[in-house]
Parts: C-alpha cells; structure tokens; sequence
C-alpha cells in the first residue's frame, strides 16, 4: 500500500522548486522523481519565438511533449514533425531530437519524461549555465554527459510559421 498523496500543482507553480531558466526557456517542475517513485516527471515550459534546444539524444528517457500553445517544429531521427495546440510527439530514448517555436509568439509545452531524472539535468544547467541562452559548451558538455544526454548538434536555424504550415501541407513555396 503506498504511503503516497493525492495533491495540486497550479498553473504558474512548481512542485518544490521555482521556476528554472534552460538556454533562454522558463520551465516549471510540474511533478518530478521524487514525487513519482523516479517512475516520470512532468515538466511545463514556455518557449520563447524561433527558440529551441540544440540537438541532442537521451540515453535514459523517453520524452513527449504536448503542445499547450504555439506552433513547433519537431526534428526526430532527422524527421520533420509540424505539432499545433493539442498536438503531443514522442522521442523515444535513443533517438536525435530538438524543437523550435516556429511562432512569432511565446509557446507552451508539457513535457513527460519516462524515467525521471531530466529535471535533475534542468535543475543543473539553471544553476551552472545562469539562465545563458547560448551557455559555454565547456560548461554544460559535461553536465549533459552526466546525465545520459549527447549533446549533438545546434538549435535549429530560424523559421516562418506561414512558410512551415505551407511545407507541411504540401504547398511548397
């Protein structure tokens, strides 16, 4: 029988930690190992116009992210995804992945994380890298390694909304 409690995270709120700054995105601890058994976290962020992660791989994870707000391009495995509200993609771990707001606003996504762990890895660069949009690779190089990630590649170059919704719906300009 678990010990365990049902409870609440609210909208702007963290579970425990506040807010943390990762390569210039604002993300929220929504629930995280320790509340989970280590079995997932779940993790909100918002995703400032024509941002992204670099590209890189987990060796630990599975990650899926659902779309809250905005319009994002997805690269996995060197697939293009176009993801709108409502949307949710998968990265399996092992798989070479990034994203990139391709709106001209600031979007939303809630990220499940299979095991937990990841938010360690947010925790971490928050503190070493100081909320740097473009960190010192040095820096964060190692941190990325003692987590199970690879760092692989850049953010993606930026891109135009209309123009993707175009390319995604086969009308190519």
């Amino acid at each position: 029988m678990s010990t365990k409690q049902g409870y609440i995270v609210v909208a702007g709120e963290t579970r425990g930690e506040a807010p943390l700054s990762v390569f210039g995105n604002t993300i929220w601890i929504k629930l995280g190992g320790n509340d989970t058994d280590n079995n997932y976290a779940i993790i909100e962020a918002e995703i400032p116009a024509q941002s992204g992660p670099p590209l890189h791989r987990h060796a630990r994870e599975d990650e899926s992210f659902y779309v809250l707000e905005g319009e994002f391009v997805f690269e996995v495995d060197g697939q293009e995804i176009h993801a709108g509200p409502g949307s949710n993609v998968y990265a399996p771990k092992g798989t070479a992945h990034r994203f990139q707001n391709v709106g001209a606003t600031t979007g939303r996504l809630l990220t499940t994380s299979q095991p937990a762990g990841v938010e360690d890895f947010f925790m971490e660069i928050d503190q070493l890298a100081g909320g740097a949009i473009k960190p010192d690779p040095a820096t964060v190089i190692p941190i990325f390694a003692k987590f199970g990630l690879e760092l692989l590649g850049p953010p993606m170059a930026p891109r135009d909304a209309h123009r993707v919704r175009h390319e995604f719906h086969g009308h190519r300009n």
